[in-house]
């Protein structure tokens, strides 16, 4: 009598346990090590995107203060301005304002700007109101436009002065008023640093004034 026997190949329960398993794990793994990349991703993306609007902000105040303008208004009070006639560039150590060529919008003539500490939160504060034939400090209280940028940051300027007279003797002032220098700094060094994070490396701007003038010695 012949005799025909079949090989059954198959897989007991065992390694079928096993290979769910290992395919469990792989396929976790695989999960995990994708949302790693997607949250590294994320977080660079944002990173960037924080990056690019800081520098934007900054490119346009640099912009704002290479067009500084020799603005004058009548000095009411007669303190101190030359031949009755005051240069409106205020500066201190932690808030500047100034008159500029160049606007926001693009708008023809000319513009006041402010950058002081942020109130209600962390910040800069950005004022801008045209510039009229008067005093723009009134104006920039009651009707300026207002912006916080540069969240958790902070700004902090000085100021150039060069003797036109050697053109070897500068120094960087922590203020500067126009009223008493008679002219604009030669520039303005602009200092950004996190507030948050003191780890972070601050970051430093030289605004070049184009028109600047030929102040007094301090």
């Amino acid at each position: 009598m012949l005799t025909i026997r079949y090989n059954q190949a198959g897989f007991t329960l065992l390694e079928l346990v096993v290979a769910l398993t290992l395919s469990t794990l792989i396929m976790l793994m695989l999960a995990v090590g994708m949302n790693t990349v997607v949250n590294d991703w994320s977080r660079s993306h944002n990173y960037l995107d924080e990056t690019l609007d800081k520098v934007l902000i900054l490119l346009q105040i640099e912009r704002a203060l290479a067009g500084a303008f020799p603005y004058t208004y009548p000095d009411k009070d007669q303190g101190g301005c030359f031949q009755r006639k005051c240069i409106f560039f205020e500066g201190e150590e932690k808030k500047i304002a100034w008159v500029s060529t160049v606007s926001p919008g693009r708008q023809p003539g000319l513009m006041t700007w402010q950058l002081l500490p942020s109130e209600k939160e962390t910040g800069v504060e950005i004022r801008t109101v045209p510039a009229f034939a008067t005093d723009p400090t009134e104006r920039l209280e009651k009707e300026a436009i207002s912006v916080t940028a540069l969240e958790g940051y902070k700004l902090s300027f000085e100021y150039l002065y060069v003797d036109e007279r050697t053109k070897t003797d500068t120094k960087w002032l922590k203020e500067w008023s126009a009223k008493k220098l008679r002219g604009l700094p030669w520039a303005v060094r602009i200092l950004l640093e996190n507030e948050k994070n003191s780890t972070e490396q601050s970051v430093e701007v030289i605004a070049t004034i184009l028109a600047h003038g030929d102040p007094i010695k301090p």
